[in-house]
């Protein structure tokens, strides 16, 4: 009797030991679900933009080498009517990592809260940017800011640019997104009173139109024929976060699921 007691006993702990492993295994994946992110694929691009003084670097070497294309204009007696400088906001001038760092930290992804960092006004001067645009002004030359920001944030972004010190931030040189994501109109429109000496972006439709709703092998043929124009009359800076060379992966489809752009984004990889 003693002995089938404690057979029994030893039955019923090791059925206590295997339930137990089991609601540990359980916890467990819970956890990892619940701490998992949707977009991890922006991680190593935010740390790069954050961390890597390469990517400062690079914002020198761009804004160094405008003032140098400007310089060259400024010498050229030949060259009639008003200058300007054009460039973009997001990732050309101001700085939006601690944005995507969001949509990492709090499993989002844009355009979740991407209003509500706007508002706050707190973008940083991207390396460069102020020196070289402020050395534009001084040199006479007018300086537009062509954004794909919306209206209803042209305030918020306006008290950024001033508290940053960018020159000429006001209603009058900020061109923002009224209906169109195209460039071209509001480029146009600039150009009607002056000649643009220089465009500055982090993408390429900032440039030119041919770029815009380009497939991935139209915008890297476009980018050959234009090759010339590059460093010299448009100056590119580094963006690995975001872009229209995401969108055009995904054929710019607003309705594909996270987990087809991963799946995308894999068979889109050239491996040896």
């Amino acid at each position: 009797m003693f002995k089938t007691l404690m057979g029994l006993i030893f039955i019923l702990s090791l059925f206590s030991c295997n339930v137990n492993k089991t609601d540990n295994s359980d916890s467990l994946t819970k956890t990892e679900d619940s701490t998992s992110i949707s977009n991890p694929h922006l991680m190593m691009a935010v740390l790069y933009h954050q961390q890597a003084a390469e990517s400062r670097a690079l914002y020198y070497q761009a804004y160094n080498l405008a003032q140098l294309m400007l310089d060259k204009d400024l010498e050229n007696k030949k060259l009639k009517g008003k200058r300007a400088v054009v460039v973009d906001i997001d990732e050309t001038i101001l700085d939006n990592s601690p944005f995507e760092a969001a949509m990492i930290t709090r499993n989002a992804k844009f355009p979740e809260d991407w209003e509500k960092w706007t508002e706050l006004a707190k973008a940083k001067a991207l390396p460069g940017s102020v020196e070289f645009l402020k050395y534009a002004a001084d040199k006479g030359v007018e300086v537009f800011y062509v954004t794909n920001r919306k209206l209803a944030e042209r305030e918020a972004t306006i008290k950024n640019l001033l508290e940053a010190e960018f020159p000429m931030a006001d209603t009058n040189h900020i061109f923002v997104k009224l209906d169109k994501s195209s460039k071209t109109e509001r480029r146009n429109k600039i150009m009607e009173d002056y000649r643009i000496v220089l465009l500055v972006g982090d993408n390429l439709t900032d440039f030119d139109g041919v770029f815009d709703k380009a497939s991935p092998e139209d915008r890297t043929a476009k980018t050959d024929e234009f090759k010339n124009e590059f460093g010299r009359r448009f100056i590119v800076l580094p963006n690995a976060m975001y872009g229209d060379w995401e969108k055009a992966i995904y054929e710019y489809s607003k309705t594909s699921s996270q987990n087809d752009k991963a799946e995308i984004r894999k068979s889109v990889l050239r491996d040896f």
